[in-house]
């Protein structure tokens, strides 16, 4: 696994000029980078002369979608910043395919690949760059600046593969991920352990506060890298570079992520929206041991009140349907409680049902509800006069009620 990948060289220091033209760069070949053309380039020019080895489908797949990801990566980066060096990148689902399939010559090829696609990326670069600026000055301190980010990015980004590729083959000789599994199994058990020993088992530490995700498929025919795509999603949604995942079956991915910041559900409402046969269920912890426990355990009631009420919601947090776990013990009496609760409106259009449930949890403030719902505020009036007339009592004499069977049919339905 150690080769010699560095071309690092000093950074340069350019004109603001030049940082601007660098930026305008980027965002036009941010552009570029979607459209069909450019990209098949890109990821014909991953294989180069390793095109024979590659006969693998799902591997190609999982190398496609890494370059992709990794040269919208870098442009962004330089959107955000051109004076200073990109993040590195990995995709683990390709990195690990690839030590996977091909363990004897794995190093090499994530080596030739990545320069073959530099090569190609550095080609379109030049062309951007000479539409942008005829000051043969400019033009070379833009190319300068230029040429250290990429490889300066395609370093960093190398050798994070390779040590993620000589940690997977650390584990597999060591048995190391078994050894993972049966000890998360004892801490959530809630047996006494041994944390430096278990730290240094799992790599993670201990002594922050947690974010715990559960990641499952219910479809016999759902790919681990899409369960492992979705627990990356995880780590970005907790503003993290790291995180502990843990395989427990080929359908099911444990993960803990550091909780310093919220979890943004955005992120991973964007990646389930292409995953729709995967669900994630999330949970917080305080710090320490317990805590880690406690988010899991969180994670898993979040999980477990989607399974008893047949939900076919993708993403849920414990904070959400906390109410719902202490509710949820009888799927049926639910049911019965929310009909008697919501008379007619408990068979409405989901959209009526779903108007007042927004208005409720916005404090009946109709102009937030409408945001929130992404509607006119006359639509959602319109909704609410609806949802009124089929109440068995007024809204005013009964909101607590209304609110908690309606929150229960937003689960169920």
């Amino acid at each position: 696994m150690e080769l010699a990948v560095s071309t690092r060289r000093r950074w340069p220091n350019v004109p603001e000029r030049i940082l601007d033209l660098m930026r305008t760069g980027a965002e036009l070949a941010l552009q570029l980078a979607t459209s069909p053309q450019v990209l098949d380039e890109l990821e014909a020019g991953n294989f180069g002369e390793a095109d024979k080895l590659y006969v693998d489908p799902v591997l190609s797949a999982k190398q496609r979608r890494a370059i992709r990801a990794g040269t919208i990566h870098w442009l962004n980066g330089v959107i955000a910043q051109p004076d200073q060096p990109v993040s590195a990148f990995l995709v683990e689902e390709a990195v690990l395919g690839i030590n996977e399939v091909y363990p004897a010559q794995a190093a090499q090829l994530l080596l030739s690949n990545a320069r073959s696609v530099q090569d190609i990326a550095w080609q379109y670069w030049m062309k951007i760059a000479f539409q942008l600026t005829q000051n043969p000055l400019e033009l070379q301190q833009l190319l300068e600046i230029s040429s250290v980010s990429i490889s300066t990015f395609i370093d960093d980004s190398l050798q994070l593969g390779l040590a993620r590729m000589q940690q997977d083959v650390e584990s597999r000789k060591s048995g190391h991920l078994e050894e993972q599994r049966e000890l998360i199994s004892r801490i959530m058990a809630g047996e006494t352990t041994d944390l430096n020993t278990a730290e240094r088992l799992l790599n993670y530490p201990f002594s922050q506060t947690h974010h715990s995700a559960i990641i499952w498929s219910e479809e016999i025919d759902t790919e681990i890298s899409d369960l492992e795509s979705l627990a990356t999603a995880f780590q970005k949604a907790c503003h993290q570079t790291s995180s502990l995942k843990i395989i427990v079956s080929p359908s099911v991915i444990w993960v803990w992520a550091s909780a310093q910041y919220p979890v943004n559900e955005k992120v991973l409402e964007a990646a389930l929206k292409k995953k729709e046969n995967i669900r994630l269920s999330h949970g917080d912890g305080g710090a320490g041991i317990d805590g880690f426990r406690r988010s899991h355990l969180d994670a898993q009631a979040a999980q477990r009140v989607l399974g008893r009420l047949k939900s076919n919601v993708q993403l849920v947090s414990y904070d959400r349907v906390r109410l719902m776990a202490f509710l949820s013990k009888d799927a049926k009496s639910i049911q019965h409680y929310s009909g008697h609760v919501l008379g007619d409106l408990a068979q409405a259009p989901a959209a009526v049902r779903h108007a007042l449930h927004a208005f409720l949890e916005c404090g009946c403030n109709a102009t937030e509800a409408a945001k929130r719902l992404h509607t006119h505020r006359n639509t959602l009036l319109r909704r609410l006069a609806k949802a009124e007339e089929m109440l068995p009592r007024p809204l005013a004499e009964n909101r607590i009620q209304v609110a908690v069977a309606l929150e229960a049919l937003y689960w169920i339905l």
